[in-house]
């Protein structure tokens, strides 16, 4: 589970963005008096730093990323303690994200950390569906994602009218209004008027944030339990859309994704909370078993294999969320199921489908290191 901390750099991995897959973003120390826009940055990081240390301990709790940082050095995780996995290469998505990080001035990754950390808890403790929520940069994901969600809270049987589907926007940045909404989540009240202003300041003054519309900002998404802060929702993020895109998914990115996301849901309802990579392959193999069911969108055996090549490309190497082999493994494992079953209108029930994926995952996981070289002898 997420852990805040005193520092940004940690915070925002455990937050889950982007930006902290490759970043050391601390201003480096120079002789020349620093620049106002470089004054306006580390302001608006320390502003993000008391956010975050001012929320309520469980205002994290569960929360759960489609992207988290293999990098051991920026947010270490006890998972990622034993370093790389040996012949491992991250999934597609990863190296095209840690691509767009690298081309960043340490003063951009600064900025970048502290936005899109401030704009993950916008979406999760002040954004609601009550108001009409808009995917995609454009829009154009809009009636899909509706569609999507509508569709998952009829197929399984688990507490759904108040698990919320919120659009993860950067443009929302540029609101001051909304920011201050956000910075009064739990930085002094002294402050909030001025660090909102600072906030969409800096959006517009650092041109390579491009007024909320980098990528980078909401490359990512998540899923919040109900006791965490904002309560129970899925939200997604217009740069993961946009970069899934790209990479060539779109025919089954929002489906996917938000099956995914609404997997961890399933998850929550049964207070299943692994401490292994089953966190992440357990809701790629009930998402593949959604899409692939006869009563969820019924895809067919092309669409299905593009939906596990878009699992494998948020794998790692770090014994983190899977590898990119396993991701995939789980996802047509998950598909199986619902293609193989006697009766295709039959829901396998979800403390069901957890207890299979269960028992199957140490099938799909590599023999450890140790036993590898026993077996050489």
């Amino acid at each position: 589970m997420p852990v805040r901390t005193g520092i940004l750099g940690r915070t925002l991995a455990a937050a889950g963005t982007a930006a902290a897959l490759v970043l050391a973003t601390a201003v480096p120390a120079a002789a020349a008096a620093p620049s106002t826009v470089e004054q306006d940055v580390a302001q608006l990081y320390q502003d993000v730093i008391d956010l975050y240390n001012g929320l309520p301990d469980s205002a994290l709790r569960g929360v759960d990323r489609l992207i988290e940082s293999p990098v051991p050095r920026i947010g270490p995780r006890s998972r990622a303690a034993a370093g790389p996995i040996p012949g491992c290469t991250e999934g597609s998505l990863l190296t095209y994200a840690n691509k767009l990080a690298a081309q960043l001035t340490p003063l951009e990754g600064q900025a970048l950390d502290a936005l899109s950390g401030l704009s993950q808890l916008y979406v999760q403790g002040v954004a609601s569906d009550k108001t009409p929520q808009v995917f995609g940069s454009d829009g154009q994901y809009t009636p899909r994602a509706t569609t999507t969600i509508d569709k998952l809270r009829a197929f399984w049987d688990i507490e759904s009218w108040n698990i919320q589907l919120v659009a993860w926007k950067g443009t929302d940045l540029g609101s001051q209004a909304k920011m201050a909404q956000t910075f009064s989540l739990g930085l002094a009240p002294a402050k909030v008027k001025d660090a909102a202003a600072l906030a969409t300041k800096v959006l517009y003054e650092v041109p390579a944030m491009q007024g909320g519309r980098n990528p980078l900002i909401t490359l990512n998404a998540f899923s919040a339990p109900a006791g965490s802060l904002g309560g129970k929702r899925v939200a997604l993020g217009d740069g993961l859309l946009d970069t899934v895109n790209i990479l060539g998914f779109d025919d089954v990115s929002v489906e996917s994704v938000v099956g995914h996301e609404y997997g961890h849901q399933v998850d929550f309802a049964h207070e299943n909370y692994p401490r292994n990579e089953s966190s992440e392959m357990g809701p790629d193999a009930y998402g593949g078993y959604f899409v692939a069911h006869a009563k969820g969108f019924a895809w067919d055996a092309r669409t299905q294999q593009e939906v596990t090549y878009l699992d494998a490309s948020i794998g790692d190497c770090y014994h983190s969320h899977g590898t990119p082999d396993q991701r995939k493994a789980a996802g047509a494992w998950g598909e199986k199921q619902a293609t193989s079953q006697g009766n295709p209108n039959r829901i396998v029930p979800s403390a069901t489908m957890i207890e299979k994926f269960q028992k199957e995952y140490p099938k799909l996981m590599p023999p450890a290191p140790s036993q590898v070289a026993a077996a050489r002898g």
